[in-house]
């Protein structure tokens, strides 16, 4: 951090700024040079999962792309905490949701509907708060918008204890409700979807303060799909599209078992196996490829998921909630196996009980349920639909917009 070049006055002239998807980049990987623009609008993320920092980027490039002048930070909050806890809690996370899920899920359940004023939700609503605190001094941002639950309530009581005066903005990022998400000084949620705010305003929260808004996803999920020439591109033919994805926190073995899955099914299609960082999963794959029935592409990370949903006819992940609503908005069903337990649970619910998708209790049910999807296309179609409607992909619109009339009406009675 200390090494880091910090930007002068003129941060336009930096390279990054002449792009503002390259400057949303640049932000979360220069912590105290970010800073040090003073942003007067915050966006707050984590590195726990890349759903946080996704949401948080979406937001950030659409308030740029329509406000170009505005003085934008997007920080990784644990930035701000103490490194020894910060790999300690990461440590644990990592660890419990790949090697003991059942330890997570325990933890998720007993803190869903927590006492704000526990010990345990005031221990996490003050992780980094004296650093925090002193870091946006003497010129804090107005707004604050946090796409991470611990960032959002250490902003609360900041603001409970009158020490800073911002607008509170909370992202949820998951398609459920759990009690770190909901805090007393916060202004605005913005949900999923409808479900979200019916229980929110169940959990006591004021109906003006929740935004059915979506999880904002990249802008490219607005956007049509040469489906043509992505087919080309990857030497796929016309036949339906399997788009496997999400295998980082399965054992290999079972990994090798649902490549085998996906093959077995005897119905017309190719396989895009996507293994993202996880270099282990992508020499699986390409082994796997060698004896394949049925055409299967290998990829490693990639940065056209938006492409490559829109050539799918079934996505087979788990229930992360930036993917989830990624395939939302592309209208593409899903087969969700392995749902990290707690929020990817609910989020395999909420997809399940709108009709978007399936959830395969076990390894054998993902072929069965594809050869079904595969054989009853009508009902395939039908899940698209009801992919569509539940997406909505002008979310970060709706978000960046209230943001910037919020610090309007801020500058405003200011003057």
């Amino acid at each position: 951090m200390g090494g880091e070049k910090v930007p002068n006055n003129t941060v336009a002239d930096t390279a990054p700024m002449r792009d503002p998807a390259q400057w949303v980049d640049w932000l979360p990987s220069h912590h105290e040079a970010t800073l040090a623009t003073r942003p007067e609008v915050m966006i707050l993320a984590a590195r726990y999962g890349d759903g946080h920092l996704r949401a948080a980027k979406a937001v950030g490039l659409k308030l740029l792309l329509t406000h170009p002048a505005m003085k934008l930070g997007i920080l990784d909050y644990y930035k701000f905490v103490n490194p020894f806890l910060d790999n300690a809690i990461r440590w644990a996370y990592l660890s419990s949701v790949r090697f003991v899920p059942s330890l997570w899920k325990r933890f998720y359940t007993a803190t869903q509907k927590i006492d704000p004023e526990s010990t345990t939700q005031q221990f996490l609503n003050r992780i980094g708060i004296e650093s925090f605190h002193r870091a946006i001094q003497p010129d804090p941002p107005k707004v604050i918008v946090s796409t991470y639950p611990t960032a959002a309530g250490v902003v609360s009581t900041l603001k409970r204890q009158g020490r800073v005066s911002a607008l509170n903005y909370v992202v949820m990022t998951d398609y459920s409700i759990h009690s770190q998400w909901i805090h007393k000084h916060v202004d605005l949620y913005f949900v999923g979807g409808d479900d979200m705010k019916e229980a929110l305003i169940g959990r006591g929260v004021p109906p003006d303060r929740v935004v059915v808004s979506g999880i904002p996803v990249d802008s490219r999920f607005q956007e049509p799909v040469n489906e043509e020439a992505v087919r080309r591109q990857l030497g796929i033919g016309s036949e339906p599209v399997l788009l496997f994805m999400g295998g980082s926190y399965m054992p290999i073995t079972e990994y090798s078992h649902i490549l085998s899955q996906l093959d077995k099914v005897t119905q017309p299609h190719a396989t895009i196996v996507v293994a993202g960082r996880e270099e282990n999963r992508r020499q699986v794959a390409l082994q796997y490829q060698k004896k394949a029935t049925h055409p299967m592409v290998v990829l490693g990370y990639v940065n056209n998921v938006h492409e490559l949903m829109g050539i799918s006819s079934i996505l087979i992940s788990k229930a992360g909630g930036l993917t989830t609503t990624e395939a939302l908005c592309r209208g593409v069903p899903m087969l969700i196996y392995r749902p990290i337990p707690g929020q990817e649970d609910a989020n395999a619910t909420y997809v399940v009980k709108h009709g978007a998708g399936f959830l395969a209790k076990d390894q054998n049910d993902v072929s069965e349920m594809v050869t079904h999807l595969l054989t009853h296309p009508w009902e395939l179609k039908a899940m698209a639909r009801q992919a569509r409607f539940l997406g909505h992909p002008d979310a970060a619109d709706v978000i960046a917009a209230k943001v910037h009339e919020a610090l309007c009406h801020i500058e405003a009675h200011a003057q």
